[in-house]
């Protein structure tokens, strides 16, 4: 009887790691994966509110890399708690043109039977994302206001 629990314990344990997401498995998995959103910004302010954006939501940025020159991609953690075995997001940033930049994100709960986890960081990190890039968008024409004032004073 002991030896049957045993192997259903083992069994279920494989079952549960079987179903695990790692980094590796998040930053592999195509770009195309998740949601995405195309912004009319310029590539530079929308990879810098993307940061700012996967830090604001609770996430601790684990790697962020180059994967070629008009591509970024930024890997962040939700850690372990007492509520959750932690997840894994991906946030790809993709230069279009020079004033249009489409982002992705992809979500993984670390273990897939894992009830807890929030399981997708997509909705709030693109909405904080164009939510900066308004603030600045805002911001610059004041400024250029403002300087156009000046001038015909």
């Amino acid at each position: 009887m002991q030896g049957r629990i045993g192997k259903v314990f083992a069994l279920g344990i494989l079952l549960v790691l079987a179903g695990c997401a790692s980094a590796g498995s998040v930053q592999n998995a195509p770009l195309h994966a998740g949601i995405g959103r195309t912004f009319e910004a310029g590539f530079d302010k929308t990879l810098a509110a993307a940061r700012e954006a996967a830090v604001e939501t609770g996430l601790q940025i684990e790697s962020a890399s180059q994967v070629d020159q008009d591509t970024w991609m930024i890997i962040g953690k939700k850690a372990t708690s007492a509520f959750s075995w932690g997840e894994l997001v991906r946030v790809v940033v993709i230069r279009d043109s020079a004033e249009r930049t489409t982002v992705r994100v992809h979500s993984a709960r670390r273990i897939k039977t894992n009830i807890t986890a929030k399981g997708d960081y997509a909705n709030s990190i693109l909405s904080n994302i164009e939510l900066k890039l308004s603030i600045a968008a805002r911001s610059e024409e004041r400024r250029v206001g403002k300087e156009c004032r000046s001038r015909w004073s």
